[in-house]
């Protein structure tokens, strides 16, 4: 077992990106991230899928107030409608007041979650109902799907009632069910466990950034992640084991000065209500600290494409890469550790599209040097995956 594993932006969501935005009329709609939406594989190969459109808003630039009667999702195959979920009634009340909530805190701790005020402005006003003054928003948040086959495309449809007139708008984004372009390697060596990834019943799928992160841990003697009692860092097998980088790049930020925390390990006989409590508190006040405290000592490299690899919560130390530095695959870029908002010893990895550890959106990495030797074959790494590189 694990001490209560969390990490990163585990319990934030960060994005960057600028928002795609459809306007016609009285009515506008937009959504962040804006470019594509990645899905991510449920089973072998590219059969099973899902899907999460992160957030929907909806805009009333009328001077009157607009009813909105129904939010619609069309999934489209070579501009073939399979798959549609219409939003009405009870539903869409239900999805409006969840999205209003945000406001209530989560809009000023994590605002690149909605593009840092390009979604909704700096100041927004979300209604809470599907009745929406002027100048105000409802936003859909975290809709999910999925499916077996293939599909390329969503397709946002809004119908609205503005001054006793129906209005009608519509947005699509193409879905992107590839992965990345820049085949990896996996970023430790040996065996080990995957305690958290992109599977849609773990806390990273729903902060962009990490939607496709791993957290990745070492399993010793009873299928525990540390030996004795597990109260220093150097109990912990993982701890301290060399991180590679997963292909050629570019370093473009290094971060070491940040501090380990022993207080944040789960203290024997402590139970996980208890501890949720108190290292609750603890991530809070890393939250006010800002990004460096949050993700920890971590290195960013560049591997083009649009493509960058964030390696977090590393041991504290002189780094071993420096910033402009050129590496090859396999480059040992640091140590593992526990700094930042971190819970136990582990590597939180994943890929984003724009040069920041948090400011991004993620993107399901391609592995090739892994065997999974509870699965039937390969596929993509999921949460609970024993990992063996070869």
């Amino acid at each position: 077992m694990m001490r209560y594993l969390t990490c990163s932006t585990a319990l934030a969501l960060f994005s960057l990106a600028t928002s795609a935005q459809a306007a016609e009329g009285p009515l506008s709609v937009a959504t962040c991230p804006s470019k594509s939406l990645h899905a991510f594989a449920l089973g072998p190969g590219t059969r099973f899928q899902s899907l999460v459109v992160p957030n929907v808003a909806i805009r009333n630039g009328s001077p009157g107030a607009a009813e909105i009667t129904a939010v619609e999702f069309e999934l489209l195959s070579s501009a073939t409608v399979f798959d549609t979920r219409r939003l009405s009634g009870q539903e869409l009340a239900a999805r409006t007041k969840a999205g209003s909530a945000v406001q209530n805190g989560l809009l000023q701790l994590f605002p690149a979650q909605f593009c840092d005020g390009a979604l909704l402005g700096t100041d927004p006003k979300l209604s809470v109902t599907t009745s929406v003054a002027p100048g105000a928003a409802i936003l859909i948040p975290n809709e999910t799907f999925a499916w077996r086959g293939s599909r390329d495309s969503v397709r946002i449809k809004i119908d609205a009632m503005v001054g006793g007139k129906p209005e009608s708008i519509s947005l699509s984004l193409p879905i992107d069910a590839a992965g990345s372009k820049t085949a990896m390697r996996f970023p430790l060596a040996g065996t080990w466990f995957v305690a958290v990834a992109g599977t849609p019943h773990g806390a990273h799928r729903w902060a962009l950034p990490e939607a496709f992160a791993y957290d990745i841990v070492a399993l010793g003697s009873g299928n525990l992640s540390y030996k004795n009692k597990g109260e220093r860092f150097q109990d912990y097998y993982a701890y301290g084991s060399p991180v590679f980088a997963v292909a050629d790049g570019t370093v473009r930020e290094v971060i070491s000065d940040q501090p380990e925390d022993p207080a944040v390990l789960r203290r024997p006989g402590e139970s996980l209500e208890a501890y949720a409590a108190r290292s609750g508190e603890i991530q809070q006040a890393l939250l006010q600290r800002g990004d460096h405290a949050l993700v920890g000592n971590s290195v960013l490299i560049d591997h083009g494409n649009g493509e960058y690899s964030v390696y977090a919560h590393l041991k504290p130390g002189p780094p071993l890469v420096q910033v402009g530095q050129r590496v090859t695959s396999g480059t040992q870029i640091g140590l593992l550790g526990s700094s930042g908002n971190s819970t136990e010893p582990h590597l939180h990895f994943h890929l984003c599209d724009a040069p920041s550890t948090l400011h991004c959106a993620g993107i399901p990495p391609t592995f090739t040097d892994v065997e999974l030797p509870y699965a039937d074959g390969p596929r993509t790494i999921q949460a609970g995956d024993i990992v063996v590189t070869k």
